[in-house]
């Protein structure tokens, strides 16, 4: 007790409030210091990327367009080798490669395409290839995609069936902008769905080449796998491959909703004198959504021959079925207008609304 009320007043000597003062102040001065180290290295971090990025920028748009016939000849300056061996500074070269590879083409791409090489950037690329990291191998994907590494195509083309949808997607767009329309090959082995999305990310990379004959078209129409019909019938729609017109006639049977939906569209561009018939067949069997579809394809393709067909389902009780027959009767048949008239004064509703909304809508 004695040495416990010792040590309580040791507290309050004055010796002890100095030393407890001076440790103090000897700990704000230390963080001080770290404080000021902290700002300095933050300075530092931002100001010389900065300075690295402007100066490289600055020296590949000088060297690719003052020294556009010396490809072969590429002298990196020493003191972008010595930056380059920081990782932020190497991707950020990286990437302004990348971004101006997409923008160029030609004699200039290729020039980009040698500078990738020379700085070793094929390296950093395959490491992200590599990664177990599913956003770095997708990275890995489009770098070497973009900078036209065929070599790596076989290694792509396995990860085009990948497990994960953002490393497929990414493999699968690497194979078009390796090989165009033939690249589309995946097709044949793809058991995972292609995506709404990514089918239209492949059909708007298409757009721009020049239409040629799609191999595998026809062994896609007959794929076990839904989604792979239905992207190879919208090649078909949208290129108008004729020489399918078969395989499309025999997707109105699939099993699959949308697959029919989709074969009836592409038989509209794709259609020959018996294709209005065979929709007219399929129609009973179809769904209502389907039927709405057939409607919508028949309006441009159907012709008299239909108008039997096409008259009977103007008494179906659906009010939408209702008004796409007569919609297709107005459009396709040499006497539509009149049939519709005569159906008005038979049975002036809903047939009265329905002859003067067409006769609105279609400017007649």
């Amino acid at each position: 007790m004695t040495l416990s009320l010792l040590s309580i007043f040791d507290l309050f000597k004055p010796g002890f409030f100095y030393a407890t003062a001076a440790v103090f102040a000897v700990l704000i001065v230390l963080l001080l210091v770290l404080i000021y180290w902290n700002l300095y290295e933050r300075k530092v971090a931002f100001f010389q990327p900065q300075s690295f990025r402007m100066g490289f920028e600055l020296w590949v748009s000088k060297w690719i367009l003052e020294e556009l016939q010396d490809i072969d000849t590429i002298r990196v300056p020493s003191k972008f080798t010595k930056h380059l061996k920081r990782p932020n500074n190497r991707q950020f070269a990286l990437n302004s490669l990348i971004e101006l590879k997409k923008s160029v083409a030609g004699a200039v791409g290729d020039k980009v395409v040698a500078l990738y090489l020379e700085l070793g950037f094929k390296e950093d690329s395959l490491k992200k290839l590599n990664s177990v990291v599913w956003h770095q191998k997708v990275k890995g994907i489009n770098e070497l995609s973009v900078m036209q590494q065929e070599d790596m195509n076989a290694r792509i083309f396995k990860l085009t069936n990948n497990r994960n949808i953002y490393i497929r997607r990414e493999a699968q767009s690497a194979m078009f902008n390796f090989y165009g329309f033939k690249g589309l090959r995946f097709l044949n082995v793809l058991t995972h769905a292609i995506s709404d999305w990514q089918q239209l990310n492949l059909i708007e990379q298409l757009r721009p080449l020049d239409p040629e004959p799609i191999p595998g078209l026809s062994g896609w129409l007959h794929s076990d796998n839904d989604t792979v019909v239905i992207f190879a019938l919208r090649l078909a729609e949208i290129y108008q491959c004729f020489e399918v017109h078969a395989d499309v006639v025999h997707c109105l049977t699939h099993a699959n909703e949308a697959v029919r939906s989709q074969a009836a569209k592409t038989l509209k561009e794709i259609a020959d004198d018996s294709t209005a018939e065979i929709l007219c067949k399929q129609y009973t069997a179809e769904t209502l959504r389907n039927q709405i579809v057939v409607l919508n394809s028949l309006a441009v393709i159907a012709g008299d021959a239909q108008q039997p067909f096409l008259t009977k389902e103007l008494d179906n009780e659906n009010a939408f079925l209702k008004l796409g027959a007569a919609r297709v009767i107005a459009t396709c048949c040499s006497n539509g207008w009149a049939i519709l008239s005569a159906k008005a004064q038979e049975q002036p509703s809903p047939f009265q609304k329905i002859y003067n909304h067409l006769r609105f809508e279609l400017k007649k």
